[in-house]
């Protein structure tokens, strides 16, 4: 996470705003199609999850040869589509300086690449997620920051063309990465293989496609919400809006991260329960994600929104207007995602979500229209984010409604095991972090004392207010096992 955000601050340096910016806005307008990757990842572990926990080994080699097929075809898609997009786009669509134009029809060029390496191979970073090797998942993770951070300051050694050249770099960093997954998982699992005859299996590969295609809808719509908002914030305010929503989602992403690799580690299990049958597991486990994600996420925030300006100074040194109102928005809006966010694991789970798609990704894709006419109405650009935490907001109550319907939840469950659990300590927390964060300056000494007050005060009171009598228990085991390697 450190070093993703220290990549966005040689970027900012090296690029200038208006590089950054565009190299924002191309990324936003090609993720608008790259989100087939999350969601065709998702589809695939879902299956592999499922027949994990079933213990149908041949099935799986059936599922995982049906996926290859299935992300080889979107690719080409994808990549049609957005070749044919970028005749239009870069024809008076995106409000692009005339004397970067060329630029960024390169920089289009390399994230098309990009996103047609990422989309083909999905069926492998599946099988890892699902075989629960996160170790290598975190190694191969590291490596790729790690090299891109490298291509970061090797454009600092260069006069010319550091956007072309970056973005170029960024194609090889994804090729070398995936194909380092992909050995693996040859090397590993039994049923990544390729090119054997009778796998093909034309139900499973309609019922992963029908699958895949609702989950596609909706991760299109939680893509356009993000990234449609970056392209409706260029046509009203330019490329240097962009670079601050460029920094906002950067570091959402970022702190979220810490969350998401929990999620990583826990949503086989979930998938996996529910392919043995166990239903109430299932239920119980996601809540208990849902509930442990909201924590990590919100223990990094707190002390990260009441320092905010001080954090921006050091890591950004020149921070671009409305970056501040934006990043703390745009975390506002994912801490709501948090709330229900282990349902949207379990409601894959059980295979039907087709409801869930149609309806939640329709309320996701009202930030658009919304925005718009927020904008045309003469309001300012933070106020596109203003309805994104309220529309995420009621996003969350349909999933919950959903959830009941289709997987049987108590909302009475919910409210118990989730919500009386999470917001007392956040509020306790925050409250008391709040207090020397106003009586003092910022600076590095605010900093420390709200960090230390955050992190004593939320431990202590999600341990006793937040968990409950099997959860302590199981940390105080873990907490033995620990000291006992120690010895």
């Amino acid at each position: 996470m450190i070093l993703s955000l220290l990549i966005t601050r040689i970027l900012l340096i090296e690029l200038g705003v208006i590089d950054y910016g565009i190299y924002n806005l191309i990324m936003g307008v090609v993720g608008l199609l790259a989100f087939l990757n999350s969601a065709m990842a998702v589809s695939t572990q879902r299956y592999l999850s499922f027949y994990i926990g079933a213990k149908q080994h041949y099935k799986l080699k059936k599922v995982f040869y049906s996926s290859i097929c299935l992300h080889l075809g979107l690719a080409i898609i994808v990549l049609f589509v957005l070749e044919l997009a970028g005749l239009f786009l870069f024809d008076g669509f995106l409000t692009i300086p005339e004397d970067r134009t060329s630029a960024a029809k390169f920089i289009y060029q390399c994230l098309v690449a990009t996103s047609f390496i990422t989309i083909s191979f999905v069926p492998f970073e599946a099988s890892i997620i699902s075989h629960e090797k996160l170790v290598f998942e975190s190694i191969v993770s590291i490596i790729e920051v790690l090299l891109k951070l490298l291509s970061a300051f090797c454009i600092s050694l260069i006069l010319d063309n550091k956007l072309e050249t970056y973005a170029l770099c960024i194609v090889g960093i994804t090729l070398i990465t995936r194909v380092i997954k992909a050995f693996y998982c040859f090397k590993n699992f039994n049923e990544c293989q390729l090119f054997l005859k009778g796998l093909f299996d034309l139900n499973i590969f309609k019922e992963m496609s029908s699958f895949a295609g609702w989950n596609s809808f909706g991760a299109l719509c939680g893509v356009a919400k993000n990234q449609g908002l970056a392209v409706i914030m260029n046509l009203f305010f330019g490329t240097i809006v962009n670079a601050a929503f460029g920094i906002a989602a950067q570091v959402g992403s970022q702190i979220f991260s810490f969350s998401s690799n929990m999620l990583k580690a826990v949503n086989p299990q979930i998938m996996k329960n529910e392919g043995m049958g166990e239903r109430k597991s299932m239920i119980t486990l996601s809540l208990r994600a849902t509930k442990f994600s909201f924590f990590l996420l919100s223990f990094l925030l707190i002390p990260f929104a009441l320092n905010i300006v001080f954090i921006f100074k050091i890591w950004l040194k020149d921070i671009p207007e409305h970056t501040i109102i934006f990043a703390l928005l745009y975390l506002g809006g994912t801490l709501t995602n948090q709330l229900t966010i282990g349902l949207q694991t379990a409601i894959q789970s059980g295979g039907n979500i087709k409801l869930y798609q149609s309806i939640v990704g329709s309320i996701l894709l009202l930030n658009l229209p919304v925005a718009f006419f927020i904008y045309y109405l003469g309001y300012p650009a933070y106020y596109g984010l203003i309805s994104f935490i309220l529309i995420e907001l009621l996003a969350c109550f349909f999933r919950l409604f959903i959830s009941r319907k289709i997987l049987g939840l108590s909302i009475r469950q919910y409210y118990r095991d989730v919500l009386l659990k999470i917001i007392p300590p956040f509020a306790i927390t925050f409250i008391i972090c709040a207090i020397p964060a106003f009586i003092l300056p910022h600076s590095f000494v605010r900093l420390v004392v709200t960090g230390i007050l955050s992190i004593l005060s939320y431990s202590l009171m999600f341990y006793y207010l937040g968990m409950d009598p099997f959860e302590r228990e199981q940390l105080i085991k873990i907490k033995e096992k620990l000291l006992t390697f120690k010895r």
